[in-house]
């Protein structure tokens, strides 16, 4: 496990990218669930999912020897937090007035 996250791959940048939102994503769905508070009312809160994304787009940027990895978090980063930004809106939890 340790050498694939050592790779300089897209494929890499992937895994590493999302799984660090996602993770993040699960345990929070069910930090909620425990906590019975319902989900719905709480979408903001997944907002923090691209705080371990930066952490991990840090860790391979301070090596300089990852430059398709970093590129691939980066590509990551912007079209999920395009994503996320496009649902807040439509869902009208983002409302500009």
């Amino acid at each position: 496990m340790k050498k694939f996250f050592a790779q300089d791959k897209i494929l890499t940048g992937l895994v590493a990218g999302l799984c660090s939102e996602f993770g993040f994503i699960i345990v929070l769905a069910v930090v909620l669930l425990i906590a019975g508070e319902p989900i719905g009312s709480h979408i903001r809160w997944f907002g923090g999912m691209f705080i371990p994304l930066i952490l991990v787009l840090r860790h391979y940027a301070k090596g300089r020897e990852h430059l398709r990895v970093v590129k691939t978090l980066i590509v990551v980063f912007f079209v999920t937090f395009l994503a996320f930004i496009t649902y807040m809106i439509k869902a009208r939890i983002i409302v500009f007035q």
